[in-house]
């Protein structure tokens, strides 16, 4: 069922060439691991822009198990790989193998996967910067709730979002100043709040 879904795919062009060369050649390495199988392997769509294939790829968790540093690696386009496992046990071994991510999905019923949801959740919170519950993880958005980061090696530093109302403050250097005199304070620091923003003081209540 999901390689007939996949098989129907129309995907537009990647952004620029170079990310589909390197999506094209991480591609075939992976192909190319054993134990790898392809489910679908489109041709290149015709149109402008830098078009590539959609492939859909199996692997059992044994196979991913002792491959995991090729399997591992990331291949940014139309590409996903399914990997196969047995039992609960396999799964959970199979999970703790995976690296840092920008976002972990699980699709389940809760009504009669409740235990194995909850456990799967839990793993996944310590992989993720964001966790989705039965949908897909597209469409950031400049809100106060995203957050677009992740643990390495998804990012650099798992506090921060790329995108998001709090981004800026990946650009921001804190800055204390110790017992620096009033008057050479930047207006903002001053006792006076001559600019009247919010503020907190000695850990209090925000105030102008």
């Amino acid at each position: 069922m999901l390689a007939e879904q996949v098989a129907g795919v129309t995907v537009g062009p990647l952004l620029y060439a170079g990310l589909r060369e390197a999506y094209t050649r991480t591609l075939e390495q992976l192909a190319a691991v054993p134990g790898v199988r392809t489910l679908v392997e489109s041709a290149p769509p015709e149109g402008a822009g830098h078009r590539a294939a959609v492939r859909l790829l199996a692997v059992s968790a044994s196979d991913l198990s002792a491959h995991a540093d090729e399997l591992l690696q990331e291949c940014f386009g139309p590409a996903a790989l399914v990997v196969e496992y047995a039992d609960v046990a396999e799964l959970e071994a199979t999970l703790a193998r995976l690296p840092g991510s920008l976002t972990a999905t699980v699709h389940a019923e809760l009504d009669s996967e409740r235990e194995l949801a909850r456990r799967l959740v839990e793993l996944l919170s310590r992989r993720a910067g964001r966790l989705i519950w039965n949908g897909w993880p597209t469409g950031v958005a400049v809100t106060w709730a995203m957050h677009h980061g992740g643990p390495w090696p998804a990012t650099t530093a798992s506090v921060h979002t790329s995108v998001g109302a709090t981004a800026v403050r990946r650009f921001l250097r804190p800055l204390a100043y110790q017992d620096v005199p009033d008057a050479l304070l930047p207006e903002a620091l001053r006792d006076g709040n001559p600019l009247r923003l919010p503020r907190r003081v000695d850990g209090g209540p925000p105030s102008t």
